[in-house]
């Protein structure tokens, strides 16, 4: 009896230990997969496997925030100011110019800066002239120049002595002129006859000009005749023309026969 015991013990064992034994090839390789997976750094694994095949078209919180302007407001950001960037009006009337002024600041100049930079274009044009002739028998020529004018003007010729016609002011010492005329002012001569001032054509009733300049002449009457004087002439409303000289040319003088 012992002997069966005993070897029904050992049966017993070694089934159970079969068992135990299958158990165990049955819960070791579980538990293997277990302690590897604990030891994956799965981290690492999303930065460098995952995340670049992560689907481009979307961005993260962080970067939409960077780039996109709050609900309401559809500007890419940086094209606008926010609340936080806007301007004092110190700093707005520094930087931009006044409302109905749309270029930038510093790209034109303000009135103050023109006139300081600038010689204003004159009001009037003064400038002097001569005639002179050593024969009787020979008239003097000369003319008088002007930056080109949008309109011509209305000559008016004041003798030695003469007086005042209307537009014109002043004297042969400080001569001027109402808009729209040419003052010829004689101040002194010797052995001339009366000035003639009208445009470089014959058949022209004197006194005349044209938007640019016009020509004088005096007969002599005697030998060592002259006659000198000095001019004025201011615009009218319309101006100088176009790309018009706005200072006078030099004034000539010299001899020539009779007309």
């Amino acid at each position: 009896m012992s002997s069966r015991r005993t070897v029904r013990h050992l049966l017993v064992a070694v089934l159970a230990g079969v068992l135990v034994g299958g158990g165990l090839m049955a819960v070791t390789p579980a538990g293997a997969e277990i302690s590897s997976a604990v030891a994956t750094n799965w981290k690492k694994i999303w930065n460098k496997e995952l995340k670049p095949q992560a689907d481009k078209r979307y961005y993260t919180k962080k970067k939409s925030d960077k780039r996109f302007q709050p609900k309401g407001s559809y500007e890419t950001a940086g094209s606008g100011y926010t609340k936080a960037e806007t301007y004092s009006k110190a700093e707005a009337d520094a930087k931009y110019q006044p409302k109905g002024n749309y270029a930038l600041n510093g790209s034109s100049y303000t009135k103050a800066e023109s006139d300081g930079k600038y010689v204003p274009t004159p009001v009037v044009v003064r400038g002097v002239w001569a005639i002179s002739s050593d024969s009787a028998s020979e008239a003097g020529f000369s003319e008088i120049t002007y930056p080109q004018l949008a309109t011509a003007p209305t000559v008016r010729v004041i003798p030695v002595g003469g007086a005042l016609p209307a537009g014109c002011a002043g004297s042969a010492a400080a001569p001027d002129a109402s808009p729209g005329f040419l003052c010829v002012f004689e101040s002194a001569r010797n052995s001339m006859g009366p000035l003639t001032v009208t445009i470089p054509q014959f058949g022209a009733t004197p006194p005349t000009a044209t938007a640019f300049g016009t020509t004088m002449w005096a007969q002599a009457t005697g030998a060592t005749a002259f006659v000198t004087g000095t001019y004025a002439l201011r615009p009218s409303a319309a101006g100088f023309a176009t790309g018009a000289r706005v200072a006078p040319e030099p004034t000539g003088s010299g001899d020539a026969g009779r007309p």
